[in-house]
């Protein structure tokens, strides 16, 4: 099973109470069944915030058009996330949409959300990220003090100003987070493109390929890529088709397995169940597969 946890929203879906237009809504779609096509089963629809997080920011989702053969993790009616690991069941010929948040941390502030276990509004995304823009956020995020981060990710085409360390990728392991490349970069001008490769030659330097997941972060369908071409693609950076293939499926499954545990389960045993109306019994808890 092949993921992409990267279809990026417009920039205008990171403003609280923001809206996207119609067209936005068309562009985003037309990626999901491109995705779907290229052999994709589990997508997530990435939400970026440059700014602390509020309840308001789910309002986006509220606005989103039925997509052709995608099966949602939340609803839409209501906006309320579904709950349970159903990213490992997703019917024939359909493809499973998930909510991605990603907070940009440049202040303490925007950090106070993915603290502890993170804010009521953080729960309602099935995975979430953290992009530090320093050496001491990104070491915040890697030592996992920010619980509420399962994907820490990097400018892929920008200049950091810092260098990602051993002990960071260790630390990132140690903690079972995932490091996102996204290869969206690498297919704009040639500036852009040598910039991406040293930033992700660098990560692959220190992590041996492992704890790397591969994204798009496509804002249209015509930056998605199958997932055998983005295998051949880690040849460039030196890494060997299965690691550059768990990038995709494994290592991607894994950063959902630590979503749905840090949400949904007490102590990574026990997964919680919702309350029932009154005079019913819920089923019993079931074990999560971890």
């Amino acid at each position: 099973m092949f993921y992409d946890l990267n279809i990026a929203l417009p920039d205008s879906a990171g403003k609280a109470g923001g809206m996207v237009s119609s067209q936005d809504w068309t562009q985003v779609a037309q990626a999901v069944e491109r995705a779907r096509a290229l052999g994709y089963q589990v997508v997530a629809l990435n939400q970026t915030i440059n700014s602390k997080l509020v309840p308001e920011h789910l309002t986006v989702w509220k606005s989103m058009p039925t997509i052709k053969d995608a099966v949602y993790s939340w609803n839409r009616e209501t906006g309320a996330r579904v709950g349970g690991s159903g990213f490992d069941s997703v019917p024939r010929g359909k493809i499973r949409v998930l909510r991605r948040l990603t907070v940009i941390v440049s202040d303490t502030a925007q950090s106070q959300s993915l603290t502890g276990s993170g804010s009521a509004t953080t729960a309602e995304y099935d995975v979430v990220a953290a992009r530090p823009t320093s050496d001491k956020f990104l070491s915040a995020a890697s030592s996992g003090a920010w619980e509420a981060v399962d994907i820490i990710s990097l400018d892929m085409g920008g200049r950091w100003g810092y260098f990602v360390k051993h002990k960071i990728a260790g630390q990132v392991l140690a903690n079972k987070l995932a490091l996102e490349i996204s290869y969206q970069p690498a297919l704009t001008d040639s500036a852009t493109r040598q910039q991406w490769v040293s930033n992700a030659a660098s990560i692959m330097r220190v992590t041996l390929g492992r704890g790397v997941i591969w994204t798009s972060g496509a804002r249209q369908a015509f930056d998605l890529r199958s997932p055998y071409d983005i295998s051949a693609l880690g040849e460039v950076l030196q890494l060997n088709g299965d690691l550059s293939k768990r990038a995709l499926s494994s290592s991607s499954r894994a950063a959902l397995v630590h979503a749905f545990t840090r949400t949904s389960t007490l102590r990574a045993v026990i997964s919680s169940a919702k309350p029932t109306e009154a005079g019913e019994e819920g089923p019993a808890p079931k074990r999560a597969k971890i």
